[in-house]
């Protein structure tokens, strides 16, 4: 193990008693399932060095006393305001973050190789109230479009906040341009088809009890909660990797916690050959 861990027994969620140390141990036991579906992005840190119900703050920028081993990646639309980003390949880098109080990791839906060229097209839903029936119904809807009209496989995950997310792995090729168009037509399919329910407009005084289909998470630079991140929330609610069939009335976007979800990592992946999945998308 590269990195020493320092103060395990700071509490990080106060109201369920979880430290540092059991984050490390959770990312830990995670990262087999996690470390597949987020290398080779670059990872937007949210860090709680004094726990959730203290200050927080983004980090993309890799700070001076990052060890030299912890691989990153220079980003930038211009050469001179490129910043270096973590890139988390390794058991090593994602316990290193966890170390430093990263509760939640952010990714990239591009990859380092090409950084303008999308591996992953997401759309996040979240109720405007707290009907999450809605968002799964959406989810859904999402999924037969994406299937049935456009051949695409479809995965969905708890977003360990309020909603869900729908990611489509693709074939890299299209630019984000592209990619954030197309999820904007999909989204119009359904706006145009059931207008009461769906809406585009991200205003959320303008969406008068609508569900947004947000597909904005699809341009350059935007990030996505990781699968598996833990969530800055009293109970420490995970993003959880779901397969559709568990999209049932007994489901909420915090079901699975740092807590409970060891009983899902003995169990069949559900998000298994997600990057074999990729196929093209026809822009």
């Amino acid at each position: 193990m590269k990195t020493k861990f320092t103060n395990e027994d700071k509490i990080l969620f106060p109201k369920d008693k979880i430290t540092k140390g059991d984050l490390i141990a959770y990312y830990a036991r995670v990262s087999g399932r996690m470390l597949p579906l987020i290398k080779g992005r670059p990872i937007s840190m949210k860090r709680y060095p004094d726990g959730i119900k203290k200050e927080e703050f983004v980090q993309k920028k890799v700070s001076d006393y990052f060890p030299d081993w912890i691989k990153t990646k220079s980003v930038g639309r211009k050469e001179q305001s490129s910043i270096k980003m973590v890139v988390c390949n390794n058991k090593d880098t994602l316990l290193y973050l966890a170390n430093q109080a990263c509760i939640t990791p952010h990714i990239w839906q591009s990859k380092i190789d090409d950084l303008k060229r999308p591996t992953r097209m997401v759309f996040d839903l979240d109720p405007s109230g707290k009907d999450f029936a809605r968002v799964i119904e959406a989810a859904k809807d999402l999924q037969d479009i994406l299937e049935h009209d456009y051949k695409l496989k479809t995965f969905v995950m708890t977003t360990g906040s309020k909603g869900l997310h729908v990611v489509v792995p693709i074939k890299k090729g299209p630019s984000f341009e592209e990619v954030r168009g197309f999820a904007r037509d999909v989204g119009k399919i359904l706006v145009d088809e059931l207008p009461g329910k769906y809406t585009l407009n991200p205003r959320k005084a303008s969406r008068r009890g609508k569900l947004f289909i947000d597909y904005l998470r699809n341009g350059y630079a935007q990030t996505a909660v990781a699968p598996y991140a833990v969530r800055a929330l009293d109970g420490a609610p995970v993003a959880t990797p779901l397969s559709w069939r568990e999209l049932t009335s007994r489901l909420s976007p915090q079901s699975h916690t740092l807590k409970n979800i060891g009983r899902r990592l003995s169990k069949a992946d559900p998000w298994a050959g997600f990057e074999r999945a990729a196929r093209k998308l026809r822009v």
